[in-house]
């Protein structure tokens, strides 16, 4: 479980120093098959991210959680098994097709990276909008891209 606290930028007087936190946790699953000596993992994996805070609070941290979220699934095993959009649904490999004319099925970093990070910005400035003290954001990530998805929740007081 990962967990930060923030400083607000802003008090409701000048006795008060706001102290607002952002919580994020992680959960995580997925299935190895061994062959020949060789860890596959196989047939899926699931990782969720669930952000917790105040909307201000997610709001002023935006950048962090981010760059948290990121680093994180990056230094996962799991990074080497998004499938592209393309070729999430298809079979790999058939009777017909030649080895050497394969496509690399599996996503880049940067497009890892990237929808990741669009998906915690929209789910972020759903989040403000939902204008609520308590709001938690759920993130799922699978091995298929296309399916990936992040939603926020207001917890009202």
């Amino acid at each position: 479980m990962l967990s930060f606290e923030v400083t607000s930028s802003y008090s409701q007087s000048f006795e008060e120093n706001e102290v607002s936190s952002v919580q994020i946790s992680k959960s995580s699953f997925n299935s190895y098959t061994i062959v020949n000596d060789t860890a596959f993992i196989k047939p899926f994996f699931d990782i969720t991210y669930t952000i917790s805070g105040s909307s201000s609070s997610i709001n002023n941290s935006q950048s962090i959680i981010n760059s948290t979220i990121i680093n994180d699934f990056m230094l996962s095993p799991t990074v080497g098994y998004v499938i592209q959009p393309s070729n999430a649904s298809d079979s790999i490999g058939s009777s017909n097709s030649n080895l050497s004319s394969l496509s690399n099925p599996f996503v880049d970093i940067d497009t890892i990276s990237a929808s990741i990070q669009q998906q915690l910005n929209t789910s972020i400035d759903n989040a403000i909008d939902i204008d609520y003290y308590d709001v938690d954001i759920k993130c799922k990530f699978s091995e298929n891209i296309q399916d990936w998805d992040c939603q926020a929740f207001g917890l009202p007081a």
